[in-house]
């Protein structure tokens, strides 16, 4: 283990760099600590955190602060060290510390409602609550500790970090599962988010690669939520907060295969970049400046799989791989609008019996009785209604397209450079490169069908609005996905 050299994060500063204009909302993120033994910070800041310092000593026991320690049943460790036995020691020193271990009964813990509702019940009268794990263990806290405040108390957060597999440990919603459907709900920031780099380092390589994959996304995802302003869908738009993504990824070549080596530097930029993605996405009021098609793939991947029982890979492993085939998406089309100006909608893909079907049938393998179909069915047409009253001003787009490919082609890393920089992390290229593996019919179904589960539009919207989504145009994006990862393998080696 190296030497306590953790650093906390200039919040502040680095928004009001990318934002002097003030265009973003308040980060409710009060600390972000990064770095070797930041462990070692966690009662410290609980002790901050709270509106006053009780005193030590069990003497005090009764009335000493009440701490809930939020954990599931994975071990993690640092250094042979059990990470959650020793925080829960560190927090009895000053607290009266109440653990519980969340567990829905399954392999791995699901942000579903009966663990929330538990997690909300043993938080109710809580003054802090600690909350130490991955990004499911993270979310659930989140959620927990927005129904305490509704309740009448909001309890201090602080969420440990012990992997670099997601973004989601620094913002204010959670990922929640539904009728068998992700959706991203409002949920709290947490007050601080401690990122201890040697526990990250000793984490799953997996996990970290996941990590990596997930981080992509922001190479692609805000095309698609500038496309989606630009065809009047989503106003939520923010060059502020694409700016600010813009300090993050702008040195990943100097740190990205250190991650394939658990190289606790590399890992504390990643997990770094992780956590300044999320305070993104938290300021900027929406998840759209980070997802896209590439987290529509992987939610598509989750559905089919948690409906058969089935394992469920890592979120960013897949994101990763959908990144790629994001990517092999614009430059499509980028080629056929360039090849093809005076392109005009096929206003029979706005129809919404035809729609309807399609989305029936697609995700009919996931559900037999329609429940899931049903609610994509909401939403994909509440889309295809704002896309047909919007017709003008796609029209329009596409008339002035000149005017503004250079732009969302700036913010879309070519499929052939998003490729290599995986394969330099050793994290998934491909989906049959996931784990679990994911088979080519499978994957064709995720992607062919990834833009009918939600209300946002993205490139496959575009790409299918001008007649271009049809069995043809899949299969040449999937091709095309396919030869940057080949490229990029064979350049690894």
């Amino acid at each position: 283990m190296t030497t306590d050299t953790y650093v906390v994060e200039p919040i502040e500063e680095l928004i009001a760099g990318a934002d002097p204009d003030q265009t973003l909302a308040p980060c409710g993120l009060r600390q972000l600590i990064i770095g070797p033994g930041a462990v070692a910070a966690v009662a410290d800041e609980v002790t901050r955190l709270l509106p006053a310092a009780q005193p030590e000593g069990a003497e005090n026991q009764g009335t000493r602060p009440r701490v809930s320690l939020l954990v599931d049943r994975t071990r993690i460790v640092r250094s042979g060290e059990d990470v959650k036995d020793l925080i829960q020691a560190q927090l009895a020193a000053r607290f009266a510390v109440v653990r519980t271990v969340l567990d829905d009964g399954h392999a791995e813990l699901h942000v579903v409602d009966s663990v929330l509702d538990e997690a909300a019940g043993v938080v109710l009268g809580a003054d802090a609550v600690v909350a130490v794990g991955g990004g499911t263990i993270s979310d659930i806290a989140k959620v927990a500790v927005q129904r305490a405040g509704a309740a009448g108390t909001t309890p201090v957060l602080v969420s440990v970090q012990t992997a670099a597999s997601v973004d989601g440990y620094t913002d204010d919603v959670s990922v929640v599962l539904r009728d068998g459907v992700k959706r991203t709900v409002p949920s709290c920031w947490p007050d601080a988010v401690i990122s201890d780099t040697d526990v990250i380092a000793e984490a799953p390589e997996a996990m970290n690669r996941a990590g990596f994959g997930e981080m992509t996304s922001m190479l692609v995802a805000p095309a698609d939520w500038r496309l989606a302003y630009l065809v009047g869908t989503d106003p939520t738009y923010k060059p502020s907060a694409v700016r600010l993504l813009g300090m993050v990824g702008k040195d990943l070549e100097n740190w990205s295969s250190g991650v394939r080596e658990a190289e606790p530097e590399s890992v504390g930029a990643l997990a770094r970049a992780l956590a300044l993605r999320g305070i993104v996405t938290g300021v900027a009021g929406t998840t759209a400046v980070l997802s896209g098609v590439e987290h529509l793939i992987s939610h598509m991947l989750d559905q089919y799989h948690g409906a058969h029982d089935q394992p469920i890979g890592f979120h960013g492993a897949q994101v990763g791989a959908g990144s790629v085939i994001a990517a092999s998406a614009w430059d499509m089309l980028f080629e056929r609008l360039a090849a093809a100006p005076g392109t005009r909608p096929d206003v029979a893909t706005l129809d919404h019996a035809t729609a309807r079907r399609k989305v029936l049938g697609a995700f009919e393998r996931v559900d037999p009785t329609l429940r899931v179909a049903e609610e994509c069915w909401r939403d994909y047409s509440a889309k295809l209604d704002t896309v047909g009253r919007g017709l003008p001003r796609v029209g329009a787009l596409l008339e002035g397209w000149a005017d503004v490919r250079d732009e969302l082609r700036g913010l879309v890393r070519p499929a052939d450079s998003l490729a290599a920089a995986l394969a330099g992390a050793g994290a998934a290229v491909t989906l049959s490169g996931l784990e679990p593996s994911v088979d080519a019919e499978l994957g064709r179904w995720a992607v062919e069908n990834c833009a009918l589960m939600r209300n946002r539009f993205t490139v496959v919207d575009m790409l299918t609005l001008l007649g271009w989504w049809e069995d043809a145009d899949v299969d040449e994006v999937l091709e095309r996905a396919a030869r940057a990862a080949a490229a990029a393998e064979a350049g690894r080696n």
